[in-house]
């Protein structure tokens, strides 16, 4: 209600009560008290449902991304995609199929950028924020399953999150590949990190990401993701 209808039901509700004048002044000035109090709580109650069904619709996203990556042995660099763009799991599948196996691609590229896209409502920044602090974290390095799963499926905060982790066991850790492993893996992806022609790290992380990108928009017939998004993604 707005504050002239609750008003109005205040002295109605006061003139029936069959009290003096100044009394049903009081009653109704109690009454109004108590319908405001009931409206903002109505309204902030709404206002949290929204924001909770945002952040969990973003959650939902990013696991559905990373669950494509994991079913082809590229759930690091899913995750990575998944923080850094808005594509859901089909987009993202396009993009994917442009990479090598998590188990073949370099540290930088299974990095979660510190700099997450900032794209969708405040609640889907603020929850692909908190994910990307725990799949981010060194503690969740040899742990990501066990990181995704206290990130994607509960609310916990960085700290919880951590403190959970520490109680898990430690995967095996990854063993990079050689140079040579790496170029009959890499196909098309893009300059090599052990031989990028003068540039930078950050440079060829940014070639490499820019090239699958490009190479997906060609396969999906996308005109290209948008300008904000693609720096966020090659921004680590």
């Amino acid at each position: 209600m707005t504050p002239a209808e609750i008003k109005s039901v205040a002295a109605r509700r006061a003139f029936a009560t069959g009290l003096s004048p100044a009394e049903r002044e009081a009653e109704a000035a109690r009454i109004e008290a108590e319908l405001t109090a009931e409206a903002k709580a109505a309204e902030q109650a709404k206002a949290a449902a929204a924001i909770a069904a945002e952040a969990q619709a973003e959650r939902q996203r990013i696991a559905g991304v990373i669950k494509t990556g994991a079913d082809a042995g590229k759930a690091m660099q899913a995750a990575r995609l998944a923080i850094s763009t808005p594509l859901d799991a089909t987009g993202a599948r396009a993009v994917l199929a442009t990479l090598p196996p998590d188990a073949s691609a370099t540290a930088e590229a299974l990095a979660i950028p510190e700099a997450i896209g900032t794209f969708g409502t405040q609640a889907a920044v603020n929850e692909r924020r908190r994910v990307a602090s725990i799949l981010g974290h060194p503690e969740a390095a040899d742990r990501f399953a066990t990181a995704s799963a206290l990130a994607l499926e509960t609310d916990l905060t960085l700290a919880q999150a951590v403190s959970a982790l520490l109680a898990a066991p430690k995967a095996e850790a990854r063993k990079y590949p050689t140079f040579e492993q790496r170029q009959r893996e890499a196909g098309s992806f893009g300059p090599s990190f052990d031989n990028g022609g003068g540039m930078s790290k950050g440079e060829r992380i940014d070639s490499m990401w820019a090239k699958a990108v490009k190479d997906a928009n060609a396969s999906i017939g996308a005109a290209g993701l948008a300008g904000g998004a693609m720096a966020d993604l090659t921004r680590g």
